[in-house]
């Protein structure tokens, strides 16, 4: 089985300060990943907390917030186990950060898997 990580994104001029809101929004993402976990292919995931208490490390200097100037921010993220990038981009197209506005990432972990199934090249 091979190890993928599920990237959310939402737009940071989308996101939303009404309570009502962001309760229906955060309750349907707790029903996905009681799904997930339910069907075995969730390993881990958490939310994150807001942007703007990202800290940034560079060579030379710390930066409050994010490193670049963005439009969408990453607010969780997942790990899942299934056997392949087909199967991991059907489970990542049913998060519902899809229809509230926002987008995912899915990308592979390396791991000890057979050559070539986290998609990497192999002499």
């Amino acid at each position: 089985m091979a190890r993928y990580t599920v990237f959310l994104y939402h737009p940071l001029d989308a996101a939303t300060t009404d309570p009502e809101t962001l309760a229906a929004q955060v309750a349907e993402h707790d029903a996905h990943g009681k799904e997930l976990l339910e069907e075995g292919v969730m390993i881990f995931g958490s939310p994150l907390e807001d942007h703007d208490a990202t800290t940034s490390i560079r060579a030379d200097s710390l930066v409050d917030g994010p490193f670049v100037e963005v439009n969408e921010v990453i607010v969780g993220f997942y790990v899942i186990e299934v056997p392949d990038l087909d199967a991991a981009l059907a489970v990542a197209r049913r998060n519902p950060i899809l229809h509230q506005g926002g987008g995912v990432e899915v990308r592979p972990m390396p791991g000890d898997e057979a050559p070539g199934t986290q998609g990497r090249v192999t002499a």
